[in-house]
């Protein structure tokens, strides 16, 4: 906690930045944790304020506090609003961060986080999660959701993806290779996804390689403030695909993680930034990859009788500023209709463990993200995020819709039979 008149060291990072804020408000219009609570607090702006007065040691650090830092959703919008250049999403992960060092994480957040970063761990809590949901909420009458989320119609894969397949999957007359780099959702829980992105590059001629020992990317332990677990994995994995010419991933948070948020992780590590920088210009996400470096024959796909639309995930359109290439790739399936989103860029409401802790404002956010959904007409619903298929997905099913949600590349692969 600061101290009365002083400074925190880690916040006096972003003290330059925090005096940027003109308090005009045009974050209001773009936060939707605000739009849907209409707490000051828990807008860009408040955030913003709290965050400076905990830095100029005005004010302390108690559960007001962390309420308004923990309930951002990181999706960025606030930046893209901002005229003042303001990144409030940088000062929210500082004030985590902040956190993490001075008091530590909370007992729930810090197994969470520890968990999703260890491979056993993970594979041990996805096994124990789906036992649960086939012998417990599948057997209780009336027991869909926990806090919002769709326990009972989530995938969990007994055997995990990157257990399921070799590490080199070859291609037929291969012109090129690529690594491929799961992450934790399409590992546990869309291995469909996993085999989709690796059937469309060996269709194309890319053999694809999938490292037996790749980590987390460290997303969740970066957004929570635990940057030392986030750099530990992030270590790991640079030098994992090191040999590789470009790194392939199916899940819009991991790419900008890997692509982005490392540099940022070792911006204070001159001697190593360069090989991270190195990683970072050939890490494309997949539909990137699909669009630019491949050419696609639209003659070799099969006809699609369907209404579909494309939501933008957080990461994918403001983080990694992808939006094009999927509505693009869509859009050349033959006899596909595509009709445009409102508000494709919104949040669905996962955003992460945000789901779990502000669950009532999640469930409003994803409500609104259900029925702009509802009003395109559509019976397909694209997205580049396994968390967002998950969350838009068992929002639908709870709200008794009958759309399917589907990872590009799983439309992609079935255009392909």
């Amino acid at each position: 906690m600061a101290k009365e008149g002083k400074k925190s060291s880690t916040l006096d990072e972003v003290i330059k930045e925090l005096y940027l804020c003109n308090k005009c408000g045009f974050c209001q219009t773009a936060c939707k944790v605000y739009k849907t609570d209409l707490n000051e607090s828990f807008s860009a702006r408040g955030r913003v304020q709290l965050i400076k007065g905990v830095a100029e040691g005005r004010l302390p650090v108690d559960e007001g506090f962390r309420d308004a830092v923990n309930s951002c959703l990181l999706c960025q919008e606030c930046a893209v609003a901002c005229p003042s250049g303001v990144k409030p999403h940088e000062l929210v992960l500082a004030a985590r961060r902040y956190m993490q060092q001075t008091e530590g994480l909370p007992l729930d957040k810090k197994i969470i986080l520890g968990t999703l970063a260890d491979p056993f761990r993970r594979k041990v809590a996805f096994s124990t999660a789906r036992f649960l949901r086939n012998n417990v909420s599948n057997r209780i009458e009336g027991f869909n959701e926990l806090k919002g989320i769709d326990v009972r119609g989530m995938p969990i894969d007994k055997v995990g993806f990157i257990d399921q397949v070799p590490e080199l999957n070859k291609a037929q007359a291969s012109k090129g290779r690529v690594g491929f780099f799961v992450g934790c959702f399409i590992n546990h829980s869309l291995a469909k996804t996993g085999h989709a992105i690796v059937k469309v590059l060996n269709k194309n001629a890319i053999d694809v390689v999938v490292p037996k020992k790749q980590l987390c990317c460290g997303t969740p332990q970066n957004a929570y403030g635990d940057f030392e677990l986030a750099k530990k994995n992030a270590r790991k994995n640079i030098r994992l695909f090191k040999d590789l010419d470009a790194v392939v991933t199916g899940c819009g948070s991991c790419g900008a993680m890997l692509k982005k948020e490392y540099l940022h992780l070792f911006a204070d590590e001159p001697e190593f930034l360069p090989e991270v920088e190195a990683f970072a210009q050939k890490i494309f996400d997949f539909s990137a990859y699909v669009m630019h470096e491949i050419k696609l024959d639209p003659e070799k796909f099969k006809v699609f009788n369907h209404k579909v639309t494309y939501h933008d995930g957080c990461h994918m359109a403001r983080g990694l500023k992808i939006t094009k290439e999927p509505r693009e790739i869509l859009k050349s399936i033959p006899r596909i209709e595509y009709v445009e989103l409102r508000e494709a860029d919104r949040c669905c409401g996962a955003a992460g463990l945000f789901q779990s802790y502000f669950y009532e404002i999640a469930k409003d956010i994803s409500r609104q993200k259900v029925q702009n959904i509802e009003n395109t007409g559509a019976d397909i619903i694209v997205t580049g995020c396994p968390a967002c298929v998950h969350r838009i997905q068992g929002s639908l099913r709870l709200a008794g819709k009958e759309q399917k949600v589907v990872h590009l590349a799983d439309l992609l692969a079935e255009a392909y039979q």
